[in-house]
């Protein structure tokens, strides 16, 4: 289940409020998951990828690193860390990604997996 937020936030914002209900901020592991995101992205949006820990190491929300899914979907020249401080990812209206700042403030997307929900 995926929810985009037209709201936009930092990163470290965007994941708060995405474990605020349980979930984490969207991991397209594969080029369908992708595309669908791709389809939610009405604007940019941050997507649960970070190589934050350590530059050009790009890992996913889970923990899973992007190298062993096989997929990626960077736009033409990137990543890129401009400056030396672009280590969040958006996916940007092409269905693009993007690093970006993680200070910068933009809408995001979600993910509840069904594993994750619980019934009371």
């Amino acid at each position: 289940c995926y929810k985009s937020f037209a709201e936009e936030k930092t990163y470290d914002e965007a994941r708060q409020t995405c474990a605020s209900d349980g979930g984490l901020l969207a991991m397209p592991k594969d080029r369908a998951i992708d595309a669908f995101l791709g389809t939610l992205a009405d604007a940019v949006r941050w997507i649960g990828l970070t190589d934050i820990d350590s530059e050009g190491q790009w890992v996913f929300e889970d923990g899973r690193t992007l190298s062993s899914t096989g997929y990626a979907n960077w736009a033409d020249d990137e990543p890129n860390n401009f400056g030396g401080r672009q280590h969040c990812v958006v996916i940007e209206e092409t269905g693009k990604w993007n690093d970006k700042l993680c200070s910068q403030i933009q809408g995001f997307i979600c993910q509840m997996d069904e594993g994750m929900l619980y019934i009371l």
